[in-house]
């Protein structure tokens, strides 16, 4: 231990070997050991069982424990009857406990009950070859350029100045005519549902809870695809308020009941009622986009049926026709190339944002740690710690940062 407590009962790091204090945790008498190599410290005179859970003192530990306030240092806490020696408790309250041994899953979650708010610093530098990380932002960094490349070309090769090159080649001309229409269809029997709801999300949406309201299943089957999107969160909770609405009406229709049970009752189904009327709202929301997702192929539609009027159009065809069907190809291509700008910036801002986050995996899984619920920061004896952001993300920080985060009156 670095600290004992002297006759007139303060907190005393040894000043000289042979010093005699007692420890403030057992109350045994304590001796100083100043020698030329480790850290000064205190031990027992006699060996006693003190706090069980204090592992052998290292120097990795002083070390630790010297960059924090003298008066955070091994500090006695006692809850419920029950006391032990917590390495750093700050001012805030929260204790930071230094780990170099291997220790069980249950003494982990033991000390977490006990401590409450704290946090692990372990010394990885013997297994730290085990922590093997991969920067997953830079790897992500690299499919959204790919990515942003790929729709760019897609989005150019329909200008006006490339469907000129493609109408000089008449079997690129042919080919690309017969993708145009094979797109066409596909993209109209998407988008041809929403006819019946005059192409509006709204109405869509409004048409739809309807159906769902009346309890009638045979929805056009043309629709099953978009009203099973994922996006529809609140869809299953809405459907399950229809089958409790049954349920209730069921009850509520069979002879025999009480006044009190016809009560109850209708109290339930007013509150069902109050239920479905708030889901309403967000499972409206969800419809809309979900619709709107189908609804915006509209302009890709309209688009690519430009593209095909421009390459079947006649070398003869007035001036004016042409110049209009190039100006609306071009139009829509910039328009969406500055969509797709602004999408891949924002992107790459979030993406960005993350760039001290590393993929994180163990070679030799270390299982003791994995069920811990406090954080854990691994040393790796270089100055950086790994702090274990997620099951498989971590982020590297230096030492002083930590003490920093621990201890901001001291940054």
């Amino acid at each position: 231990m670095q600290h004992a407590i002297d006759i007139d009962g303060k907190k005393i790091s040894p000043s000289s070997s042979g010093q005699i204090a007692v420890c403030g945790f057992c109350g045994e008498k304590v001796r100083g050991r100043c020698g030329e190599i480790n850290i000064w410290h205190w031990q027992h005179v006699n060996k006693v069982e003190c706090d069980l859970w204090k592992e052998g003192e290292t120097d990795w530990h002083r070390v630790w424990k010297s960059r924090f306030p003298f008066n955070w240092q091994e500090t006695i806490i006692i809850k419920n009857g029950e006391k032990h020696i917590a390495d750093i408790l700050t001012d805030e309250g929260l204790v930071i406990e230094f780990q170099n041994s291997s220790i069980t899953p249950s003494a982990i979650a033991v000390r977490e009950k006990f401590y409450g708010k704290m946090i692990w610093v372990i010394n990885s530098e013997s297994f730290k070859n085990n922590l093997v990380t991969e920067n997953v932002s830079e790897k992500q960094l690299a499919e959204i350029e790919k990515k942003y490349a790929a729709k760019i070309i897609h989005v150019k090769k329909y200008s006006s100045i490339g469907l000129e090159s493609i109408k000089k080649k008449p079997s690129l001309r042919t080919s690309e005519v017969e993708t145009l229409k094979d797109n066409l269809n596909r993209l109209e029997s998407v988008t041809e549902p929403f006819n019946i709801y005059n192409k509006n999300a709204d109405t869509f949406a409004e048409q739809i809870i309807n159906i769902w309201e009346n309890d009638n299943l045979s929805i056009d089957p043309s629709l099953m695809k978009i009203i099973t999107d994922d996006a529809l969160v609140s869809k299953n909770a809405f459907l399950r308020l229809r089958g409790d609405f049954k349920r209730n009406k069921h009850y509520l229709d069979l002879p025999g009941k009480t006044s009190s049970e016809i009560e109850q009752l209708y109290l339930e189904r007013n509150n069902l009622l109050a239920q479905r009327e708030n889901l309403k709202a967000l499972l409206s929301e969800e419809l809309k986009f979900v619709a709107s997702k189908y609804l915006i192929l509209e302009g890709e539609i309209a688009h690519l049926k430009n593209v095909l009027s421009f390459l079947n159009i006649e070398k003869d065809a007035p001036d004016k026709e042409l110049q209009n069907l190039k100006a609306e190809i071009d139009n829509y291509i910039n328009t969406n190339l500055q969509i797709i700008e602004d999408a891949h910036l924002e992107e790459k801002y979030n993406n960005m944002k993350n760039m001290d986050k590393l993929d994180f995996i163990w070679k030799r899984a270390r299982k003791s740690w994995l069920k811990a619920a406090a954080p854990i920061y691994f040393d790796l004896g270089d100055g950086r710690l790994f702090y274990k952001h997620s099951d498989t993300k971590v982020i590297c920080i230096t030492v002083s940062d930590f003490i920093s985060k621990c201890n901001p009156a001291d940054s």
